[in-house]
């Protein structure tokens, strides 16, 4: 299923990047003089975040930069220190099910947090997802006071989207209780990207994180092959 998404990304990326660069060529070809030229550069910037939002969100073409890449090696060479790593990992049919017919359904988002937690070797008796209209700031939350999990309603629109929000946070309790952790809070949340990877839980990660998430798909790729290698 998860393969079978992933051609159907890469079809509509592809798609998307002809349609683009047709565009962009009747776009040029129609500008006349360099008065006209200066007149269209907030349009060619945008064709050019376009371009760079094609090949990094949706194919994940774009290269990786060695800033991130010093960044992701140290964050995945801790993970192989600390903590051991997973094999992929699948949810559950009977609760997927349950799932596609209602993405809201909080006991059934309760019961998979269970079993994502519980296969990364972690007790997760305690935890509790919830789902809220009125969080808008993100697309979920942990809070590791009470142990819940929010699911913000606005934020997420389809069931690939609210699996990839929930093994996120779930993975912020799995770091809590196997004591791996930033103090940054941006690095911090890279780890918890990354060790959703690390934890068997990539191919949700990698099928939903278009317009959520803080790993890019080229990024994603790019953990992927490092942690594959196993040189840690």
């Amino acid at each position: 299923m998860k393969n079978n998404k992933n051609l159907i990304l890469y079809i509509v990326g592809f798609s998307l990047l002809f349609l683009f660069v047709v565009s962009f060529i009747r776009f040029v070809l129609n500008i006349n003089n360099s008065s006209e030229f200066l007149r269209m550069l907030p349009s060619i910037f945008c064709y050019i975040g376009a371009l760079i939002f094609i090949l990094s969100r949706v194919l994940g073409f774009f290269p990786v930069s060695s800033n991130k890449k010093v960044l992701f090696d140290e964050i995945i060479y801790n993970l192989f220190h600390k903590a051991d790593k997973k094999d992929s990992h699948k949810i559950p049919d009977d609760l997927y099910k349950r799932l596609k017919k209602n993405i809201r359904d909080e006991e059934v988002l309760t019961l998979i947090a269970s079993d994502i937690v519980s296969y990364c070797g972690v007790d997760g008796k305690d935890l509790k997802v919830k789902v809220k209209n009125e969080l808008v700031h993100a697309a979920g939350t942990f809070n590791r006071n009470t142990n819940e999990i929010t699911i913000s309603l606005i934020n997420t629109r389809y069931i690939d989207e609210v699996l990839a929000v929930l093994i996120h946070e779930c993975m912020h309790f799995v770091l809590r209780q196997k004591g791996i952790s930033y103090t940054d809070t941006l690095k911090n949340e890279y780890l918890t990207d990354i060790a959703c990877i690390y934890f068997g839980f990539g191919e949700y990660i990698n099928v939903a994180y278009i317009m959520i998430g803080y790993l890019k798909r080229n990024e994603i790729k790019y953990v992927k092959k490092k942690i594959s290698e196993r040189n840690y």
